[in-house]
């Protein structure tokens, strides 16, 4: 016979109650040592994102052009840091990032810097936007800002994360 049969049944329903709100409340533990850890590693991947805007910033400004080579400007990031791995995508005025996540449940990031002509000057811009939610594709594409306003464009649907504005 088991100890549990030979329990009146008040003591059954104690036990029971104290044995499920200690599942709920170590089930609920996990869950936010879940969505800790998520908010963590998606904040490392927004982290990256932005210092290879701030690298590709210092590459133009030392050189009068984008570098073609991630591997340039973090070290690391062509085989993938943490749990995003890293895309780029130079053109002549303006170079596109892509961090997306190698796990579920982490949203993606896209990320690009613009060259822009202001008057003698170059100015370039940068920005990172956000999936809405959990995604393995990059919100694309990044639009360049309206004239007069130093701010990216977000793609319909993703949130502007960063902004950035660098002169010379």
């Amino acid at each position: 016979m088991s100890k549990f049969s030979l329990l009146n049944s008040q003591k059954k329903w104690i036990y029971l109650s104290c044995s499920s709100i200690l599942l709920i409340l170590v089930t609920l533990g996990f869950f936010h040592f879940d969505n800790k850890i998520r908010r963590s590693q998606q904040a490392q991947g927004r982290s990256i994102l932005k210092s290879l805007i701030k690298n590709q910033n210092q590459q133009f400004r030392k050189y009068g052009k984008f570098t073609p080579n991630l591997e340039n400007l973090y070290r690391g990031t062509s085989k993938g840091i943490g749990t995003y791995q890293f895309k780029m995508t130079v053109e002549s005025d303006q170079v596109f990032f892509e961090a997306i996540p190698i796990i579920w449940r982490r949203v993606s990031y896209s990320g690009a810097i613009f060259k822009i002509k202001n008057n003698q000057s170059v100015i370039l811009v940068g920005g990172i936007c956000k999936s809405p939610r959990s995604s393995f594709t990059a919100p694309t594409p990044i639009q360049p800002p309206f004239p007069n306003f130093y701010q990216v464009r977000c793609p319909l649907d993703s949130e502007l994360m960063d902004s950035m504005k660098f002169i010379k």
